[in-house]
């Protein structure tokens, strides 16, 4: 399930940096607010570009998950 990992990475670090963001509005420490919102918009216009790509991939990979799963016999015999 490689096809979504790196948009979550990017959604941790914009997570991150929307934390650093908001702790440095809170302490008045303006040189990282700007340093916060260009991370912001740059790792989170990557993870949605990433994450629209990957997507079919990773529906593909799920659908054919659920193919061999019901193409398995049950095994009821405990």
């Amino acid at each position: 399930m490689h096809h979504l990992a790196l948009p979550f990475y990017c959604a941790v670090i914009v997570g991150a940096l929307m934390a650093l963001l908001a702790r440095a509005i809170y302490t008045g420490a303006a040189s990282f607010v700007l340093v916060a919102l260009a991370g912001i918009a740059y790792f989170g216009w990557h993870g949605w570009n990433d994450a629209r790509r990957g997507w079919p991939a990773f529906r593909a990979e799920m659908q054919r998950r659920t193919e061999r799963r019901r193409a398995m016999p049950a095994d009821d015999t405990h």
